[in-house]
């Protein structure tokens, strides 16, 4: 059984596109080392994250990440056990939403390429109900 948690959060407003990027290449290096995989999305301002794993290393990473000042209020959607990982090959796969060429252009129409195919009812209604809300379509 693998622990799952869902948040999401605001971010600070000098959060900036190369922060979010060093924060990613931190979390995959330091994720892989604790088994923790998961999702990153972002779109002006907003975040959401999956995160799976052990439970106990799961709510010790969130914990961190309650208290990190580039994030205001979080909140849980989904703590659950679950029997699959939803992003098994991901140590943290982050996509973001954004204007420019570079960016990953996340929308509505673009929002399963940034999913796995195989991604369970739960999670898939929380990503696209994220993409929605943040102003994605």
């Amino acid at each position: 059984m693998i622990f799952q948690l869902i948040y999401t959060c605001a971010l600070a407003n000098d959060v900036t596109c190369k922060d979010l990027e060093s924060i990613a290449q931190t979390s995959r290096a330091s994720n892989a080392r604790k088994n923790i995989t998961g999702i990153l999305l972002c779109n002006e301002g907003s975040a959401l994250q999956v995160l799976e794993g052990d439970r106990d290393t799961v709510l010790s990473l969130y914990q961190k990440i309650e208290a990190d000042p580039r994030t205001s209020n979080p909140l849980v959607l989904i703590k659950r056990m679950t029997e699959n990982r939803e992003f098994p090959d991901w140590s943290m796969g982050y996509k973001r939403g954004g204007k420019t060429d570079a960016a990953f252009k996340l929308s509505m129409d673009t929002f399963s390429e940034a999913m796995p195919d195989t991604i369970s009812p739960e999670v898939g209604t929380i990503g696209r109900t994220f993409a929605r809300v943040s102003g994605l379509n």
